[in-house]
């Protein structure tokens, strides 16, 4: 069963334009080789301005009348921005020209559980806040949550199959037939919905033809349910907020940057993509700009992470002038499929290494922070090279997710039952010395002195033998892996009679 949420924003054609309901202003565009009535506020309604007025006979009723003149462009634009703005209520939302949307909410936890109400009440106050006044209506299918929020004007759920019953009581033109098909039903004295539905089917389809039979089944609650595609947006994102006085103190930006954080990692989620990199520009009260510049270590919608570290920026930063605009962009937005490497880790830290060494990034600049890359040497010192430190990218799809091989602790009961084992440690130690350095070690590896105090050897593995370079430095060594009383384990090798400490492994 599909469940929609409808709004209808009646005013949203002539708000966007800046007009007052309290002044009586039209909405024009040329229609039928003249200028008529597309929509009007509520002050020039109640003096009788009708859509498909003329706009001559539109100001002989109201001589004082204003007109806007439609810009198709623009209102589609902002409709759109305006749906964005709805985006932490479902991804599968999409506009209703010229003034409603529509948003796909069977999934939403508030639809499973009985709570379509108080989802009503969230998307009402949240139009609310943002200056319009709008009707909310959930039903079955999308074109009976509209034709019920455009009629009755009051927000309201629809049970599951109650279409119908809803719809009787609406005047036929809710349905919004072509002129030819309606005047043909008012004609045989049909003026509801209810009276419509009561037609036999056959009857309909013999004389109205598809878009007749189309709004009778609709009539009936046998409408399609269309299911919406995902909200989808390219390019960098970018959210504005005007301040209302200008700003000099960090809460209160944090305040405006955590609400525009939750907007855009929504629409970030809803197009399938993660944040690697945000950027917040103040417009200054002088005309000049402010910009700072965050770095996350892998792709994330978590806006409490986002500002976290951006609060830790903001700690250092200072304002030249008070803030009178903010805007958070999000360059570089990645595709991401929701997986993390550390979510079911039981050894993940705090604090990711991505973001640390994003911060440290930010901090000391890029060339400062490096990562390492093994290259093919034969000499262990030298079987490797600085390389800029950068995110591993994140695999897209279930097969390279799979590849990922996070494990799942939770479900796997050899796992359980060994109590999540660390893993094996590496073959090659991470931490090695610069210049190895000398040691005794008591024969046959039972002891070792390192840093003026003996150490017992309490097991070791080897010899492994490495060799070559004969062609430049040759070497030939004996390594072996050794666990000293402390935990430590070192990593040795004889060379010349000598014993040299070549690297550790961490505990």
């Amino acid at each position: 069963m599909f469940r929609y949420l409808v709004v209808h924003v009646p005013t949203f054609r002539l708000d966007r334009c800046g007009w007052s309901p309290r002044q009586r202003v039209a909405l024009v565009a040329e229609e039928r080789s003249a200028l008529r009535v597309q929509a009007t506020t509520a002050a020039a309604a109640r003096q009788g301005v009708r859509r498909g007025m003329s706009v001559a006979a539109a100001r002989a009723r109201v001589p004082a009348l204003e007109t806007e003149v439609w810009d198709a462009t623009g209102e589609a634009e902002d409709l759109r921005a305006l749906t964005a703005q709805l985006l932490r209520v479902s991804p599968d939302i999409a506009p209703l020209p010229p003034d409603a949307l529509v948003a796909e909410i069977s999934r939403l936890p508030e639809a499973r559980g009985g709570q379509e109400r108080a989802l009503i009440e969230r998307v009402r106050i949240r139009l609310r806040h943002l200056g319009h006044t709008a009707t909310v209506v959930i039903a079955d299918d999308p074109a009976t949550a509209r034709a019920v929020a455009t009629w009755r004007e009051r927000c309201e759920v629809i049970p599951p199959g109650q279409g119908p019953a809803a719809l009787a009581s609406l005047p036929l033109a809710a349905l919004e037939l072509p002129p030819r098909e309606r005047d043909l039903l008012l004609g045989l004295g049909l003026s509801t919905i209810g009276a419509f539905a009561a037609l036999p089917p056959a009857a309909v389809a013999g004389r109205l033809g598809p878009l007749g039979v189309a709004a009778h089944a609709l009539a009936r609650g046998r409408g399609p349910s269309p299911s919406l595609d995902p909200w989808d947006e390219a390019g960098t994102l970018t959210l504005t907020q005007a301040l209302h006085t200008p700003v000099t103190e960090l809460p209160a930006l944090l305040f405006v940057i955590h609400a525009l954080l939750r907007d855009g990692t929504a629409r970030l989620a809803a197009s399938n993509r993660g944040a690697i990199r945000v950027e917040v520009h103040l417009g200054l009260d002088d005309g000049s700009r402010q910009t700072v510049s965050l770095r996350l270590g892998a792709p994330t919608r978590d806006p409490g992470r986002v500002l976290a570290l951006l609060r830790d920026r903001l700690d250092h930063f200072q304002l030249a002038r008070p803030a009178t605009t903010l805007t958070l962009t999000f360059p570089d937005a990645a595709p991401f499929d929701g997986w993390q490497l550390d979510l079911r880790d039981p050894h993940h830290t705090a604090e990711a290494l991505e973001d640390i060494t994003a911060r440290l990034q930010d901090t000391l600049g890029g060339r400062s922070v490096l990562a390492v890359r093994s290259i093919p040497r034969h000499r262990p010192e030298a079987a490797w090279r600085p390389v800029p430190f950068a995110r591993a990218a994140v695999p897209a799809g279930p097969v390279a997710a799979a590849q990922m091989q996070v494990a799942d602790h939770g479900t796997d009961p050899v796992m359980a039952w060994r109590g999540n084992p660390a893993p094996a440690p590496a073959d090659r130690p991470p931490i090695l010395l610069f210049p190895p350095q000398a040691v005794e070690v008591a024969a046959p590896l039972r002891a070792m002195r390192v840093s003026g105090r003996w150490h017992d050897i309490v097991r070791y593995a080897g010899p492994e033998q490495l060799a070559g370079e004969w062609w430049q430095q040759p070497f030939d060594r004996s390594y072996w892996r050794a666990t000293l009383d402390d935990g430590r384990v070192a990593w040795l090798y004889r060379e010349d009679s000598r014993w040299v400490l070549h690297g550790w492994w961490d505990r």
